[in-house]
C-alpha cells in the first residue's frame, strides 16, 4: 500500500513538472502554471490548473496498473 502511495505521488510529480516544463518552454499558455500579464494600468498573474488536472489522471491508471502487477 505504501508503495503504491510513493509511485502515485512520483507519477503526479513528475508529469505535472514535465507538462509545466512543455508549456514554459513552447510557451503553451493551457500548459504552463504562472504567467504574467502586464498593462499599462494592471498587473495580472495567473495559471492553467490543466496540468494538474492531466496529471490527477494519468497517476490514476499508473496506480491501478501498478496494484494489478503486484496482485498478479
Amino acid at each position: 500500500m505504501i508503495r503504491t502511495v510513493i509511485v502515485g505521488l512520483i507519477s503526479f510529480f513528475l508529469i505535472s513538472f514535465l507538462l509545466i516544463s512543455v508549456g514554459n518552454w513552447f510557451e503553451i499558455k493551457w500548459l504552463m502554471f504562472q504567467y504574467y500579464e502586464e498593462t499599462a494600468t494592471t498587473f495580472s498573474t495567473g495559471g492553467s490548473v490543466i496540468p494538474f488536472i492531466i496529471a490527477i489522471i494519468v497517476t490514476f491508471f499508473i496506480g491501478e496498473s501498478y496494484q494489478k502487477r503486484q496482485k498478479g
